[in-house]
Formats: structure tokens, C-alpha cells, sequence
């Protein structure tokens, strides 16, 4: 890269980061609130708060599903950055099954086997994205966002935005989804109080502020971690968020002030500020494969793209290599393992970005539990 390039890539990177600042002006909801009343959304909005506890409980209590079962997941354009395959057109992966327990780390959107994916109807639960902190690579210190999909019963594509986000947000509190061991439990004590929706604004109203046990920069993604699952489960692109802290407290964990809007880096090559630099997005946590070839798929944002694999079976490597995602460094790129064809069993895939530094030392990774029927 020249002296010009350099300088190009520094403005670009600059105006990004300003441009995540800009929120649209208050005047918008009050117009928006003057122009469409709905009595009807007054009217029904008292048992919303009641319906989301009930559905967090049955999640508590040990009803998980995720998105193997064919569920209808959320628009693939409600959330970024898009998988590279929507589940709404991948196969899915048969009938439901509950996540085995396995190593931590990430989960995502895009079912790979040979069964047919049944129509979605009203009545089928809604996959949510929800994303979750857990530290990337052998730095403790650096921790980042990583997605799993959810589903909840009761909530479907007919459950409203405010459900649909206060379910999401209530699970990503939690930090407990199925098979994993690794999530960092950022929110304990704090509540989750309300979730306002308008067109131009997510409000999230929380008990506390919360503790100030982890570092910063921890506590700064664990706040764009409300961020990315309220505007994803929502569905309607980047609506600027709000904190409200009903203690009357200034900051959340004492460092992340509630008196501005927060969204998400204003480009993919800015994702890194919040998001795990390698993700596995199918198969999915504890997706059962049908037979024939297994195709690992990703995203990575790794040194000269440089993806490294390997293929795990009770914990012993049955097969490593490495792939070249589709862009490296500054920027996200996606990346495809092909595994071949696997005897039934449980496996699990690990995509890992050894260290430029010394190459024993690990800089991100994550592993997938899977299973092949």
C-alpha cells in the first residue's frame, strides 16, 4: 500500500467513525407520534413485559431451540453483517433437536444438510439473533461479540418489534444459550426495566448501572451488545439506541454515559471495534448434518486472510488446514471449509488465527459443536 492509499484509508476510517456519531434529531418521534397515534399498540401494551418474562422463563427452564429445526428466523436483512446464505432459502437441517453442550464461542445463520426447508407460517417461532461477549483468542483482556440464533416459543413473526426485542435483549442479559461454557456474565444484577420502539429510536431501559468488575473496553462491547440484538431482533437496520437507567444513574457500569445515542460502527471494515474477528455461521450450535459432504462456513477478519482449521472428535484432531477468506485485515471477509463427507458422530470445527507474532500463541478462534446423522 502507497503513501496515497494509506491516506485515502485513513480519511475513509475517519469519516466512518464520525459518521457513527449522527442520530436523527428528537423532533422525528414527536412527528412520527403526531401523524400515526395507535391507540391499539397503547391498548395491548400492558401484557408485552408478561409474555417476554414467560418466555424467557420457558428458555431458563430448559426450552432451547435453535435455528437447525427449520424455525422462520428474522429477515436476514434485519441483521449485519448479512450470512452469506439466508436461512430462509438454506436446507435446514431436519427436525428440531436441542444443542448438545460443547465448546464456547459463536453461533449464526446459515443451515447446511440435504432436507428440504418447509414453508414458514405465522405460527412458527422466529430464529432471534442474539449476541453474546466472550474473549477472542488468548488475551483475556480483549473480549468481543459473537452471535448465536434463538428461538423462544411463543414468539413468532407475528409477535410486534417491542416482544421480539425484549425477548432478544432478556436472552443476551442472560448469558447462558445452550453449549457453551465461555460467555462473559457482564449483566448480572442489572434488569431489564422496558423496551420502547419508534421509528427512529430503540429505548432500553435498565434497573442499574451495573458493576465495574471488567475492563473498559469489555464494558463498552457488553453495551453494543444490547445494541446489535435490540436493532437485530427489531429488523428495521441501524435505529440509533438509547440507555435510561431507572436508578437515576449517569452510566452504565460507571463508564458508558446514558446521556447519548449508541449504534453500530458505521461500516464492516469498523466491525472489529465490536465484533469477534472470526465467527462460524453454519452448520449452527449442535446442528445435525444429514449424510454427504460438510461444508463449514464464515466470516473472518484476520492478517493476510489467513483462516486456520481444524476438524475435532472427542477432542482429538482428525483433520487441520488452512483457507483464504475472500478479504484480510481491515476489512471482513467470508471463508468456506470443505470437510467432505463424515461418518455419523459428534464432531466439532475450530477456526482459529494463530499469532503473527510467534505462531504458537492464538489471536481469535472459536469452535463449533456439530453432529452428522
Amino acid at each position: 500500500m502507497n503513501d496515497d492509499e494509506r491516506m485515502v484509508e485513513a480519511l475513509r476510517g475517519a469519516l466512518d467513525e464520525q459518521a457513527a456519531l449522527l442520530e436523527p434529531g428528537d423532533r422525528l418521534d414527536e412527528i412520527l407520534a403526531t401523524a400515526r397515534p395507535s391507540r391499539s399498540a397503547w391498548a395491548t401494551s400492558w401484557w408485552l413485559p408478561l409474555a417476554a418474562a414467560a418466555a424467557v422463563v420457558a428458555v431458563v427452564t430448559g426450552v432451547w431451540l435453535g435455528l437447525p429445526d427449520g424455525s422462520d428466523p428474522v429477515p436476514a436483512s434485519s441483521d449485519l453483517p448479512l450470512p452469506t446464505s439466508s436461512p430462509l432459502t438454506s436446507p435446514s437441517a431436519g427436525p428440531t433437536t436441542t444443542p448438545s453442550a460443547g465448546p464456547t464461542d459463536s453461533g449464526a445463520p446459515s443451515p447446511t444438510s440435504t432436507a428440504s426447508t418447509p414453508a414458514p407460517t405465522a405460527g412458527t417461532p422466529v430464529a432471534l439473533p442474539v449476541y453474546y461477549v466472550a474473549t477472542i483468542g488468548d488475551d483475556a483482556r480483549m473480549a468481543r461479540l459473537y452471535r448465536e440464533w434463538l428461538t423462544v416459543p411463543g414468539v413468532t413473526r407475528q409477535a410486534d418489534d417491542r416482544l421480539r426485542a425484549r425477548t432478544a435483549i432478556e436472552l443476551a442479559m442472560a448469558a447462558v444459550p445452550p453449549g457453551t461454557d465461555g460467555y462473559l456474565r457482564t449483566w448480572d444484577g442489572v434488569e431489564l426495566v422496558d423496551v420502547a420502539v419508534t421509528d427512529s429510536r430503540i429505548t432500553i431501559t435498565l434497573s442499574g448501572p451495573g458493576g465495574t468488575a471488567f475492563p473498559e473496553d469489555t464494558e463498552r462491547v457488553s453495551v453494543q451488545q444490547l445494541v446489535w440484538t435490540a436493532q437485530a431482533a427489531v429488523g428495521r437496520g441501524t435505529i440509533p439506541v438509547r440507555f435510561v437507567l431507572a436508578d437515576g444513574s449517569e452510566a452504565i457500569f460507571g463508564t458508558q454515559p446514558v446521556d447519548r445515542a449508541y449504534n453500530r460502527p458505521a461500516s464492516r471494515d469498523l466491525y472489529h471495534y465490536d465484533l469477534a474477528p472470526i465467527w462460524v455461521n453454519s452448520p449452527t450450535r449442535g446442528q445435525e448434518l444429514g449424510s454427504g459432504p460438510v461444508t463449514v462456513t464464515g466470516e473472518a477478519q484476520v492478517y493476510e486472510a489467513t483462516v486456520s482449521w481444524q476438524l475435532l472428535r472427542e477432542g482429538d484432531v482428525l483433520d487441520e488446514g488452512f483457507v483464504t477468506a475472500s478479504d484480510g485485515a481491515a476489512s471482513r471477509g467470508t471463508y468456506e471449509i470443505d470437510l467432505g463427507t463424515l461418518s455419523p458422530g459428534a464432531y466439532a470445527i475450530r477456526v482459529y488465527e494463530p499469532s503473527a507474532e510467534d505462531g504458537e500463541k492464538v489471536s481469535a478462534e472459536t469452535t463449533m459443536p456439530f453432529s452428522v446423522r
